[in-house]
């Protein structure tokens, strides 16, 4: 199976995002996973601070999966899309503890505000 280069590009541009954007001084307080099956993952270890993003393939607390097709990810983490109206038309799948996916909004948002993003 040929791999799209699209889903190569957005695994990797949701990796360096995170790395840009999570604030240094706040940890998420678990580990959430962003998993495209066919390219790869981006795991953020919050359980530690700084949060450390890696495209490791870890155990998550959180498992979020991407699907290039459905071009909503970096928008929802760009706050360009609301992650509980994309979660209820059903853009995206999330296993694991939801509640987890939800705290990296505010983050995201702390973040913006600082000026770090």
């Amino acid at each position: 199976m040929t791999i799209p280069s699209g889903a190569r590009k957005l695994v990797s541009e949701i990796a360096e995002f995170l790395r840009q954007s999570l604030p240094a001084n706040t940890m998420l307080g678990a580990r959430l996973k962003f998993v495209d099956p066919d390219v790869g993952v981006v795991m953020i270890d919050g359980s530690q601070t700084p949060n450390v993003v890696s495209n490791r393939d870890e155990e998550a607390d959180c498992t979020v999966e991407i699907d290039p097709a459905i071009p909503i990810h970096l928008k929802m983490l760009h706050l360009e899309i609301d992650q509980g109206l994309a979660f209820r038309r059903g853009l995206m799948r999330i296993s694991g503890d939801v509640a987890v996916a939800v705290r990296l909004g505010p983050l995201l948002v702390r973040s913006r505000a600082s000026g770090a993003v």
